[in-house]
């Protein structure tokens, strides 16, 4: 099995020792993060910028035979060279498997996707095969934001009171771009200080956004189409990625799902919630409870497809983000207004 977990991914960002790697999840922040640190690892200091390319899922499952020769060439100055794959819900296995089959000896393939199931042929690829590796994107717990907090206020040289990191804990999460632009933005606020302080994070990062998105998740699992829209115009406005916005809906209809799992067997909506992790919030309870009986597992199937789809859709063309977002927030309430396509 190569599906990389812990100190094994840190290795594999600094040294990657397969030809192809896919990395993927609910944190699309993450998953760029680490797939641009794999293919500058691979290339080293100074790479000709010729030595990159970027291939187009949607390209490869019409012409798979493409990555293989791509992979196989030899670039004009000679060395190393890296593609960067973005998938859609297209299926690209068949492109894979020639690689895997015969590796390139200088080139590095990385696979940027969304939320993929177990079930996903990519990323059943990239597991099962020797020469491939698997990288899971999850959203950042709270050992992981306490690290970044450390990290990027360390590298300012700044110390962070007890109080601010409590706040930061609970305001950060989510997007690891989203929440290391929000540290680096402190640290340069707090430069030449010394300290970061509570008053510090109240100023710098607030948390107006994360209660945009609540609402605008909760209108959209309800069925409010008209709230929906006008929270989610008002987010995109101040500046939310559609992408964030796209990935806190996946996260959230995930957790229904495995909460509406637990209620089929035999649990209560109360004790469901409890055991989610994170737990639903209080004040977001009887919302979840009135979604637990709107949607079926299987149209939490369809929707968790239909943003999957839509977050690979997001990265490639973001010239259109807010569009498809705004497409997949409506046809998501509309599903839920109408009992017949919510079971």
């Amino acid at each position: 099995m190569t599906a990389l977990k812990g100190e094994a991914i840190n290795r594999f960002l600094r040294s990657p020792d397969k030809p192809l790697a896919v990395v993927y999840g609910p944190d699309t922040g993450l998953v760029s993060e680490r797939a641009a640190n794999i293919l500058a690892a691979f290339l080293g200091d100074d790479p000709d910028p010729m030595a990159r390319s970027v291939v187009e899922g949607d390209a490869l499952a019409g012409a798979p035979e493409r990555l293989a020769e791509e992979a196989h060439s030899v670039p004009m100055f000679g060395g190393r060279h890296a593609i960067r794959v973005t998938a859609t819900s297209r299926n690209i296995g068949p492109a894979l498997e020639p690689i895997l089959a015969d590796p390139p000896r200088e080139a590095m393939i990385v696979v940027e996707a969304g939320d993929l199931k177990p079930s996903s042929p990519i990323r059943k690829l990239a597991e099962k095969h020797a020469n491939a590796a698997a990288i899971a994107c999850y959203v950042d717990d709270q050992k992981a934001i306490d690290g970044l907090i450390s990290e990027e206020m360390g590298s300012g040289g700044l110390q962070v009171t007890p109080d601010a990191r409590a706040a930061l804990l609970r305001l950060l999460g989510g997007d690891r771009r989203a929440s290391r632009g929000e540290l680096q933005k402190l640290a340069s606020f707090c430069h030449g200080r010394g300290t970061v302080e509570l008053e510090d994070v109240a100023a710098i990062v607030g948390d107006a956004s994360a209660l945009e998105l609540d609402a605008l998740i909760d209108a959209t699992a309800l069925g409010d189409a008209t709230t929906a829209s006008l929270v989610l115009r008002r987010s995109l406005a101040s500046g939310t990625a559609p992408a964030s916005i796209v990935s806190a809906l996946a996260r959230h209809f995930l957790q229904l799902s495995e909460a509406r799992l637990k209620v089929d067997r035999g649990a209560t909506a109360e004790a469901a919630m409890r055991e989610l992790r994170p737990p639903v919030f209080f004040k977001r309870q009887n919302g979840f409870r009135r979604q637990l009986g709107i949607w079926s597992p299987a149209a939490l199937d369809r929707a968790f497809e239909l943003l999957s789809s839509t977050e690979s859709e997001v990265r490639l063309r973001p010239d259109l983000a807010e569009v498809m977002t705004d497409r997949t927030v409506v046809t998501l309430a509309g599903a839920a207004r109408q009992p017949g396509r919510a079971r």
